[in-house]
């Protein structure tokens, strides 16, 4: 009795085990194989409809041809300074015109004649002080302006350095073109009262204020084309050149007619064309250079 009762315990053990084994055998979940998608690329058209386009059918993008890269130029028009300064000589020009128009109309008669009545050259009234002093600020104006380009011109190294601070320079360089008309003025009252008299001394000196006055009159369009056409800067620069050696000569012409008396007074007039009317130029020149590299 006993005894089977143990045989039926473990025939009962072994199926329990038996029957185990096999649910477990039977929820085992075998992994499946993941094959990879899209090894050739992705498909022209994907299951969202969007489209998609390989690399090597894409638009190659093209360059528009052009131009090397042009930088923008500062000049006196587009610097606020220098063209208060050049408003400021035109209205005092016109506000002066009005009481000083006698002596404008004889600016030619002062340039060449040298017969001229008294009073005209030794005695100016005060509208015609002023109208000479308009006019002599108006020339250097014009001379600054144009000696602006000049250098730009005459010198590339100096044109970064102009740009950079337009106004500086431009009233540096009318402020030279001033001082130098003022010491030339001095000088010229200086030789003639040496080797002269003063109704001679008054004649040159009218002559020289006349030739600068006019001078800067026709400067002025000159001045105009430079600002507002850039591309006539060379022409403006030569027209102006040759006018400022006109003037010079008309004056020096003067000046032989009023001292030339006899032969033996050319040395002394060669003296005086090297030592004032060559040198100092040249030498007054050559500082505003210096000046404006330094700035």
């Amino acid at each position: 009795m006993p005894t089977d009762s143990i045989i039926n315990n473990i025939t009962d053990s072994a199926s329990i085990v038996t029957d185990s084994a096999a649910m477990a055998t039977d929820t085992v979940v075998v992994p499946k194989e993941h094959r990879a998608q899209y090894l050739g690329g992705f498909p022209s058209h994907s299951g969202n409809d969007t489209s998609f386009t390989h690399i090597d059918q894409l638009p190659i993008l093209e360059v528009p041809a052009a131009g090397n890269a042009r930088t923008h130029n500062s000049s006196p028009l587009h610097d606020t300074g220098s063209m208060i300064m050049f408003l400021l000589s035109c209205l005092f020009l016109i506000t002066s015109y009005r009481l000083g128009h006698v002596y404008i109309s004889n600016l030619i008669h002062n340039m060449f004649s040298i017969k001229g009545k008294d009073d005209l050259y030794s005695d100016h009234t005060m509208s015609d002080t002023r109208i000479i002093i308009a006019l002599i600020i108006n020339t250097c104006l014009m001379e600054g302006l144009l000696l602006f380009y000049g250098l730009s011109w005459y010198d590339p190294k100096l044109t970064m350095a102009l740009q950079s601070s337009v106004f500086l320079h431009v009233f540096v360089l009318v402020f030279s073109a001033g001082l130098f008309v003022t010491l030339q003025l001095f000088l010229y009252r200086l030789i003639g009262f040496t080797f002269s008299d003063d109704r001679l001394t008054e004649l040159w000196v009218s002559g020289f204020l006349s030739s600068q006055a006019t001078l800067g009159l026709l400067l002025f369009p000159i001045v105009v084309l430079a600002l507002v056409f850039p591309t006539t800067i060379k022409l403006m620069l030569t027209l102006a050149l040759i006018l400022y050696i006109l003037a010079r000569i008309v004056f020096i012409w003067k000046g032989f007619r009023i001292f030339f008396n006899n032969f033996s007074s050319s040395i002394y007039f060669i003296l005086y064309l090297c030592a004032v009317e060559i040198v100092p130029p040249l030498l007054a020149l050559a500082g505003t250079v210096y000046v404006c590299s330094i700035l």
